[in-house]
């Protein structure tokens, strides 16, 4: 009886410090911050698109791995809104935060929001748009890892103006270079 008592017991430690070693090299996760730098390239939507027929831009983006799976995102940039018949483009600078889910090696998902303030000048005519007013902005995308360096995000950007009850929204894309620092 001893002998069965001592091999169930040598049996259950055996198991749970096999199971506490599964759970420990599940919950490694490379926690290296990855740094992307991407162009910014859209068509304007909505109210805007009466106005402006391109936006461009770029971006800095930093992503810290929370989960396996699951990322924290920085980004700051500048958008612009760049104007038909020669008149002047309306632009921003984003300062955003999200979270970014991977659901396979190659594919992702992308949800940020935050602020972006208005890059160009006053003109003092007390139609807003002066230096530095900032706006609610979101952005949510999909996203694909093309290669180890380089993904493509889908996105739909919306920079929401409620002094005017509009926005400037814009279907575009994003092309960036991935690296590490470390």
């Amino acid at each position: 009886m001893k002998k069965i008592v001592l091999t169930i017991i040598i049996a259950a430690v055996s198991m749970l410090t096999t199971k506490a070693q599964q759970n420990q090299d599940k919950e490694k996760i490379k926690k290296r911050v990855t740094y992307s730098f991407g162009a910014d390239v859209g068509v304007p939507t909505g109210y805007v698109s009466n106005y402006s027929s391109l936006v461009a831009g770029a971006s800095l983006q930093a992503e810290y791995p929370i989960l396996k799976k699951t990322a924290i995102t920085a980004s700051a940039g500048y958008l612009n809104f760049i104007a038909k018949r020669g008149g002047k483009g309306v632009p921003f600078i984003p300062l955003l935060g999200g979270l970014k889910y991977d659901f396979t090696s190659k594919i992702y998902v992308s949800g940020q929001a935050g602020m972006s303030f208005y890059g160009g000048r006053d003109e003092g005519d007390g139609n807003g748009g002066g230096s530095g007013e900032k706006y609610f902005t979101y952005v949510p995308g999909i996203g694909f890892h093309t290669s180890k360096h380089f993904d493509v995000l889908f996105k739909y950007e919306t920079v929401y103006v409620a002094s005017s009850s509009r926005s400037y929204s814009s279907a575009g894309v994003r092309i960036s270079y991935n690296f590490n620092l470390n």
